[in-house]
Protein backbone atom coordinates (compact mmCIF):
# COMPACT_ATOMS: atom_id res chain seq x y z
CA UNK A 1 0.00 0.00 0.00
CA UNK A 2 2.69 2.35 0.94
CA UNK A 3 4.49 1.28 -2.44
CA UNK A 4 1.64 2.15 -4.09
CA UNK A 5 1.76 5.90 -2.36
CA UNK A 6 5.26 6.65 -3.13
CA UNK A 7 5.10 6.11 -6.75
CA UNK A 8 1.44 7.43 -8.04
CA UNK A 9 -0.96 5.95 -9.77
CA UNK A 10 -0.21 2.67 -10.60
CA UNK A 11 -1.98 -0.22 -13.27
CA UNK A 12 -3.86 -2.45 -10.81
CA UNK A 13 -3.19 -6.10 -11.17
CA UNK A 14 -5.78 -8.74 -11.56
CA UNK A 15 -5.16 -11.37 -8.97
CA UNK A 16 -8.21 -13.84 -10.73
CA UNK A 17 -10.46 -15.67 -8.02
CA UNK A 18 -14.26 -16.01 -8.08
CA UNK A 19 -15.53 -13.09 -5.72
CA UNK A 20 -18.95 -11.73 -6.19
CA UNK A 21 -18.40 -9.27 -9.39
CA UNK A 22 -20.67 -6.53 -9.92
CA UNK A 23 -20.91 -3.63 -13.02
CA UNK A 24 -18.70 -0.27 -13.05
CA UNK A 25 -20.95 2.04 -10.76
CA UNK A 26 -19.49 5.82 -11.15
CA UNK A 27 -18.55 7.78 -7.76
CA UNK A 28 -17.44 10.24 -6.91
CA UNK A 29 -15.66 11.10 -2.82
CA UNK A 30 -15.44 14.91 -2.00
CA UNK A 31 -13.03 15.64 0.88
CA UNK A 32 -10.62 18.33 2.44
CA UNK A 33 -7.29 17.38 3.71
CA UNK A 34 -6.83 19.53 6.83
CA UNK A 35 -4.41 19.83 9.86
CA UNK A 36 -4.81 20.61 13.58
CA UNK A 37 -3.95 24.12 14.62
CA UNK A 38 -5.10 25.39 18.09
CA UNK A 39 -8.86 25.11 18.23
CA UNK A 40 -10.03 24.98 14.62
CA UNK A 41 -8.45 22.75 11.57
CA UNK A 42 -6.14 24.73 9.36
CA UNK A 43 -6.46 23.47 5.15
CA UNK A 44 -3.55 22.45 4.41
CA UNK A 45 -3.46 22.92 -0.32
CA UNK A 46 -1.06 22.12 -2.78
CA UNK A 47 -0.93 17.68 -1.72
CA UNK A 48 -1.55 15.16 -3.76
CA UNK A 49 -4.50 13.00 -2.93
CA UNK A 50 -4.43 9.65 -4.17
CA UNK A 51 -7.59 7.45 -4.35
CA UNK A 52 -6.77 3.91 -3.84
CA UNK A 53 -8.55 0.21 -3.84
CA UNK A 54 -8.18 -2.96 -2.15
CA UNK A 55 -10.27 -6.12 -3.00
CA UNK A 56 -9.60 -9.42 -3.53
CA UNK A 57 -9.22 -9.13 -7.07
CA UNK A 58 -6.80 -6.07 -7.44
CA UNK A 59 -5.38 -3.64 -5.27
CA UNK A 60 -4.01 -0.33 -6.57
CA UNK A 61 -3.95 3.45 -6.86
CA UNK A 62 -6.89 4.42 -9.12
CA UNK A 63 -5.81 8.30 -9.48
CA UNK A 64 -4.83 11.35 -7.77
CA UNK A 65 -5.33 15.13 -8.03
CA UNK A 66 -3.91 17.75 -5.46
CA UNK A 67 -5.82 19.49 -2.62
CA UNK A 68 -7.18 23.07 -3.52
CA UNK A 69 -5.90 26.25 -1.52
CA UNK A 70 -8.93 25.44 0.82
CA UNK A 71 -7.73 21.86 1.27
CA UNK A 72 -10.45 20.38 -0.52
CA UNK A 73 -10.56 17.82 -3.48
CA UNK A 74 -12.88 16.10 -5.57
CA UNK A 75 -11.99 12.59 -7.24
CA UNK A 76 -14.52 11.17 -9.57
CA UNK A 77 -13.40 7.16 -10.12
CA UNK A 78 -15.50 3.86 -10.70
CA UNK A 79 -16.23 1.03 -8.19
CA UNK A 80 -15.76 -2.25 -10.40
CA UNK A 81 -15.48 -6.06 -9.15
CA UNK A 82 -15.27 -7.60 -6.39
CA UNK A 83 -18.37 -6.00 -3.94
CA UNK A 84 -15.92 -6.74 -1.00
CA UNK A 85 -13.49 -4.24 -2.43
CA UNK A 86 -12.36 -1.31 -0.42
CA UNK A 87 -12.23 2.41 -1.49
CA UNK A 88 -10.01 4.81 0.45
CA UNK A 89 -7.91 8.08 -0.21
CA UNK A 90 -4.89 8.97 1.17
CA UNK A 91 -1.95 11.77 1.72
CA UNK A 92 1.84 11.38 2.22
CA UNK A 93 2.15 14.89 4.52
CA UNK A 94 6.17 15.45 5.27
CA UNK A 95 6.66 11.79 4.33
CA UNK A 96 3.99 10.12 6.78
CA UNK A 97 0.92 8.67 4.82
CA UNK A 98 -2.68 9.61 6.62
CA UNK A 99 -6.30 8.17 5.22
CA UNK A 100 -9.53 8.68 4.80
CA UNK A 101 -12.38 5.85 6.58
CA UNK A 102 -13.25 3.45 4.05
CA UNK A 103 -15.59 5.13 1.27
CA UNK A 104 -18.38 3.34 1.85
CA UNK A 105 -21.30 5.33 -0.91
CA UNK A 106 -20.48 6.01 -4.24
CA UNK A 107 -21.58 9.86 -3.34
CA UNK A 108 -18.83 10.62 -0.45
CA UNK A 109 -19.92 13.14 1.26
CA UNK A 110 -17.40 16.14 2.05
CA UNK A 111 -16.93 15.31 6.14
CA UNK A 112 -16.59 11.56 5.55
CA UNK A 113 -14.22 12.03 2.68
CA UNK A 114 -12.09 14.66 5.44
CA UNK A 115 -8.63 13.66 6.04
CA UNK A 116 -6.47 15.00 9.17
CA UNK A 117 -2.44 15.18 8.73
CA UNK A 118 -0.05 16.46 11.54
CA UNK A 119 3.14 18.13 11.89
CA UNK A 120 5.68 16.10 13.09
CA UNK A 121 8.62 15.38 16.09
CA UNK A 122 11.30 13.54 16.63
CA UNK A 123 10.95 14.48 20.54
CA UNK A 124 10.30 12.24 22.89
CA UNK A 125 6.63 12.38 23.76
CA UNK A 126 5.19 9.92 26.93
CA UNK A 127 2.39 7.46 25.49
CA UNK A 128 -0.32 6.74 27.46
CA UNK A 129 -1.16 2.91 28.04
CA UNK A 130 -4.79 2.60 27.95
CA UNK A 131 -4.89 -0.93 28.21
CA UNK A 132 -1.98 -3.96 28.88
CA UNK A 133 -2.84 -7.72 28.77
CA UNK A 134 -0.96 -10.21 29.61
CA UNK A 135 -2.57 -14.02 28.21
CA UNK A 136 -0.35 -16.96 29.56
CA UNK A 137 -0.77 -20.29 28.17
CA UNK A 138 -0.63 -23.58 29.72
CA UNK A 139 2.83 -25.69 29.29
CA UNK A 140 4.07 -27.84 26.39
CA UNK A 141 5.87 -31.19 26.56
CA UNK A 142 9.23 -29.07 27.44
CA UNK A 143 7.28 -26.93 30.60
CA UNK A 144 7.28 -23.45 28.90
CA UNK A 145 4.46 -21.26 28.28
CA UNK A 146 3.93 -18.90 25.51
CA UNK A 147 2.82 -15.72 26.42
CA UNK A 148 0.67 -12.89 24.74
CA UNK A 149 1.30 -9.58 25.61
CA UNK A 150 -1.47 -6.77 23.70
CA UNK A 151 -1.16 -3.19 24.69
CA UNK A 152 -3.07 -0.24 23.65
CA UNK A 153 -1.16 3.07 23.30
CA UNK A 154 -2.81 6.40 22.96
CA UNK A 155 -0.90 9.51 21.99
CA UNK A 156 -2.70 12.83 23.09
CA UNK A 157 -0.90 15.36 21.25
CA UNK A 158 -1.53 16.65 18.21
CA UNK A 159 1.67 15.72 16.55
CA UNK A 160 3.15 12.29 14.75
CA UNK A 161 6.36 10.92 16.58
CA UNK A 162 8.86 9.85 14.19
CA UNK A 163 11.93 8.76 15.57
CA UNK A 164 15.36 10.64 14.44
CA UNK A 165 16.26 7.90 12.27
CA UNK A 166 14.92 4.38 10.90
CA UNK A 167 16.69 2.98 14.48
CA UNK A 168 15.86 5.04 17.03
CA UNK A 169 12.48 3.67 19.11
CA UNK A 170 9.21 6.10 19.51
CA UNK A 171 8.40 3.50 22.03
CA UNK A 172 9.36 0.67 23.91
CA UNK A 173 8.87 -1.75 26.43
CA UNK A 174 11.15 -4.12 28.90
CA UNK A 175 10.62 -8.41 28.40
CA UNK A 176 11.13 -10.48 31.52
CA UNK A 177 14.03 -12.10 32.20
CA UNK A 178 14.72 -15.80 30.63
CA UNK A 179 12.39 -15.57 27.74
CA UNK A 180 12.68 -16.19 24.02
CA UNK A 181 11.36 -16.70 20.70
CA UNK A 182 10.23 -12.88 20.18
CA UNK A 183 7.37 -12.77 17.48
CA UNK A 184 6.10 -9.55 16.49
CA UNK A 185 1.68 -10.67 16.25
CA UNK A 186 -1.47 -8.68 15.09
CA UNK A 187 -2.20 -5.09 15.65
CA UNK A 188 -1.98 -1.49 14.25
CA UNK A 189 1.69 -1.76 13.92
CA UNK A 190 3.69 -3.98 11.22
CA UNK A 191 5.41 -6.86 12.55
CA UNK A 192 8.75 -5.52 10.65
CA UNK A 193 8.26 -2.24 13.32
CA UNK A 194 8.39 -4.06 16.23
CA UNK A 195 11.60 -6.03 17.56
CA UNK A 196 13.26 -7.42 20.07
CA UNK A 197 16.42 -5.16 21.32
CA UNK A 198 18.81 -5.76 23.97
CA UNK A 199 15.93 -7.31 26.26
CA UNK A 200 13.52 -4.74 25.12
CA UNK A 201 10.52 -4.74 22.84
CA UNK A 202 10.98 -1.63 20.65
CA UNK A 203 8.43 0.10 17.95
CA UNK A 204 10.29 1.61 15.15
CA UNK A 205 6.49 2.72 13.74
CA UNK A 206 5.74 6.33 13.59
CA UNK A 207 2.66 7.05 15.89
CA UNK A 208 0.03 9.26 15.04
CA UNK A 209 -1.91 11.31 17.56
CA UNK A 210 -4.98 8.49 18.36
CA UNK A 211 -4.89 5.04 19.78
CA UNK A 212 -2.94 2.22 18.21
CA UNK A 213 -2.79 -1.40 19.71
CA UNK A 214 0.09 -3.48 19.36
CA UNK A 215 0.80 -7.21 20.36
CA UNK A 216 3.84 -9.39 20.64
CA UNK A 217 4.26 -12.90 22.22
CA UNK A 218 7.04 -15.04 23.57
CA UNK A 219 8.32 -18.07 25.40
CA UNK A 220 8.90 -18.44 28.96
CA UNK A 221 10.62 -21.19 29.90
CA UNK A 222 10.49 -23.18 33.34
CA UNK A 223 12.79 -21.66 34.78
CA UNK A 224 11.29 -17.85 33.88
CA UNK A 225 8.84 -18.33 36.70
CA UNK A 226 7.45 -16.70 38.80
CA UNK A 227 7.46 -14.41 35.88
CA UNK A 228 8.00 -10.34 36.96
CA UNK A 229 7.32 -7.36 35.64
CA UNK A 230 7.14 -3.77 36.40
CA UNK A 231 4.88 -1.21 35.12
CA UNK A 232 6.85 1.28 33.39
CA UNK A 233 3.52 3.72 32.97
CA UNK A 234 0.39 4.23 34.34
CA UNK A 235 -2.40 1.60 32.95
CA UNK A 236 -5.61 2.70 32.36
CA UNK A 237 -7.13 -1.18 32.31
CA UNK A 238 -5.00 -4.21 33.52
CA UNK A 239 -5.51 -7.46 32.49
CA UNK A 240 -3.72 -11.04 33.18
CA UNK A 241 -5.57 -14.33 31.42
CA UNK A 242 -3.82 -17.68 33.26
CA UNK A 243 -5.02 -20.65 30.98
CA UNK A 244 -4.25 -23.11 34.21
CA UNK A 245 -6.00 -23.69 37.16
CA UNK A 246 -3.33 -23.60 39.64
CA UNK A 247 -1.76 -20.21 38.36
CA UNK A 248 -1.61 -16.97 40.35
CA UNK A 249 -0.91 -13.38 39.57
CA UNK A 250 -0.17 -10.98 42.38
CA UNK A 251 -0.42 -7.61 42.10
CA UNK A 252 -1.82 -4.51 44.03
CA UNK A 253 -4.37 -3.39 41.52
CA UNK A 254 -5.56 -6.76 40.27
CA UNK A 255 -9.09 -8.53 41.63
CA UNK A 256 -10.04 -11.91 40.47
CA UNK A 257 -12.75 -12.12 37.91
CA UNK A 258 -13.63 -15.42 37.84
CA UNK A 259 -13.08 -17.46 34.13
CA UNK A 260 -13.82 -17.15 31.30
CA UNK A 261 -13.77 -19.12 27.99
CA UNK A 262 -12.76 -18.04 24.56
CA UNK A 263 -12.11 -20.31 21.41
CA UNK A 264 -12.90 -23.37 23.41
CA UNK A 265 -9.49 -22.37 26.28
CA UNK A 266 -10.70 -21.64 29.59
CA UNK A 267 -8.67 -18.76 31.48
CA UNK A 268 -8.61 -16.98 35.12
CA UNK A 269 -9.17 -13.70 34.79
CA UNK A 270 -7.05 -10.87 36.74
CA UNK A 271 -8.27 -7.07 36.23
CA UNK A 272 -6.99 -3.72 37.41
CA UNK A 273 -8.47 -0.45 36.54
CA UNK A 274 -5.93 2.52 37.22
CA UNK A 275 -2.71 0.73 37.88
CA UNK A 276 -0.40 2.95 38.54
CA UNK A 277 3.46 3.12 37.35
CA UNK A 278 5.79 0.85 39.07
CA UNK A 279 3.58 -1.87 40.11
CA UNK A 280 5.24 -5.00 40.11
CA UNK A 281 3.66 -8.01 39.02
CA UNK A 282 4.23 -11.44 39.69
CA UNK A 283 2.96 -14.67 38.03
CA UNK A 284 2.96 -18.14 39.63
CA UNK A 285 2.63 -21.17 37.38
CA UNK A 286 2.33 -25.06 38.85
CA UNK A 287 5.81 -27.13 38.44
CA UNK A 288 4.50 -29.48 36.42
CA UNK A 289 7.13 -29.19 33.38
CA UNK A 290 9.52 -31.94 32.42
CA UNK A 291 12.44 -30.17 34.42
CA UNK A 292 10.40 -30.99 37.04
CA UNK A 293 9.80 -34.93 36.26
CA UNK A 294 13.41 -35.17 35.11
CA UNK A 295 14.35 -34.23 38.51
CA UNK A 296 12.08 -36.39 39.93
CA UNK A 297 12.90 -39.07 38.69
CA UNK A 298 16.64 -38.57 39.07
CA UNK A 299 15.58 -38.49 42.59
CA UNK A 300 13.68 -41.96 42.74
CA UNK A 301 16.55 -43.39 40.76
CA UNK A 302 19.22 -42.28 43.66
CA UNK A 303 16.76 -44.33 46.08
CA UNK A 304 15.89 -46.95 44.47
CA UNK A 305 20.23 -47.49 43.81
CA UNK A 306 20.88 -47.23 47.64
CA UNK A 307 17.70 -49.61 48.23
CA UNK A 308 19.30 -52.18 45.56
CA UNK A 309 22.49 -51.59 47.26
CA UNK A 310 21.25 -52.36 50.71
CA UNK A 311 19.60 -55.16 50.19
CA UNK A 312 22.37 -56.84 47.77
CA UNK A 313 24.52 -55.56 51.12
CA UNK A 314 21.81 -57.89 53.47
CA UNK A 315 21.63 -60.55 51.04
CA UNK A 316 25.43 -61.24 50.45
CA UNK A 317 26.05 -60.96 54.43
CA UNK A 318 23.46 -63.67 55.53
CA UNK A 319 24.66 -65.92 52.24
CA UNK A 320 28.32 -65.28 52.26
CA UNK A 321 28.32 -65.65 48.74
CA UNK A 322 27.79 -63.25 45.65
CA UNK A 323 24.56 -63.50 44.42
CA UNK A 324 21.95 -62.05 41.31
CA UNK A 325 19.97 -59.55 41.26
CA UNK A 326 17.25 -59.95 39.42
CA UNK A 327 15.92 -56.58 37.99
CA UNK A 328 12.58 -54.76 39.82
CA UNK A 329 9.21 -56.50 38.47
CA UNK A 330 6.38 -54.43 37.58
CA UNK A 331 5.58 -54.07 41.43
CA UNK A 332 8.46 -51.80 41.68
CA UNK A 333 8.05 -50.18 38.21
CA UNK A 334 4.46 -49.49 39.85
CA UNK A 335 5.45 -48.24 42.83
CA UNK A 336 8.20 -45.99 41.54
CA UNK A 337 5.70 -44.53 38.72
CA UNK A 338 3.14 -43.80 41.57
CA UNK A 339 5.99 -42.01 43.79
CA UNK A 340 6.41 -39.60 40.69
CA UNK A 341 2.74 -38.60 40.27
CA UNK A 342 2.58 -37.99 43.69
CA UNK A 343 5.46 -36.04 44.02
CA UNK A 344 4.29 -34.10 40.60
CA UNK A 345 0.85 -33.85 42.69
CA UNK A 346 2.34 -31.97 45.60
CA UNK A 347 5.01 -29.47 43.55
CA UNK A 348 1.77 -28.55 41.39
CA UNK A 349 -0.59 -27.87 44.87
CA UNK A 350 -3.15 -30.01 44.50
CA UNK A 351 -5.36 -28.93 47.07
CA UNK A 352 -6.74 -32.57 47.40
CA UNK A 353 -3.17 -33.35 48.56
CA UNK A 354 -2.38 -31.79 51.96
CA UNK A 355 1.00 -31.92 53.49
CA UNK A 356 -0.15 -34.91 55.98
CA UNK A 357 -1.22 -37.01 53.40
CA UNK A 358 1.36 -36.39 51.42
CA UNK A 359 4.10 -37.32 53.53
CA UNK A 360 2.34 -40.37 54.73
CA UNK A 361 1.37 -41.66 51.65
CA UNK A 362 4.78 -40.99 50.29
CA UNK A 363 6.10 -42.95 53.36
CA UNK A 364 4.02 -45.79 52.56
CA UNK A 365 4.73 -45.98 48.94
CA UNK A 366 8.50 -45.91 49.45
CA UNK A 367 8.44 -48.68 52.27
CA UNK A 368 6.45 -50.90 49.66
CA UNK A 369 9.17 -49.96 46.82
CA UNK A 370 11.72 -51.21 49.12
CA UNK A 371 10.13 -54.41 50.16
CA UNK A 372 9.40 -54.77 46.19
CA UNK A 373 13.12 -54.46 45.40
CA UNK A 374 14.09 -57.13 48.00
CA UNK A 375 12.53 -59.89 47.05
CA UNK A 376 14.59 -62.07 44.63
Amino acid sequence: MLLALCGGSEVLAAQGGAEPQSPPVPATVRGRVVIPVGEQPTPVGGVFVTLHRVGPDAAGALDSVRSAPDGRFVLPYSRFGSDEAVYFAAVVYRGIAYFSPPLTSPRTPEEDGMIIVFDTTASRVPFGVQGHHIIVARPGPDGSRKVVEVYELSNDTTVTVVGKDSLTAVWSTALPKGVSDFAAGQGDVAAAALVERDGRVVMLAPFNPGIKQLSYSYTAPAGAFPLERTLEAGTGVLEVLLEEEAAQVRGASLRSQGNVTTQGRTFKRFLGNGAPKGEQLRIDVPVVAASTRKRVLVGLAVVMAVVMAAALARALSRRGTAIAVPPAGPRAETLAAAIAALDARHEAGDPALNAAAYAAERASLKQALAAALEKP
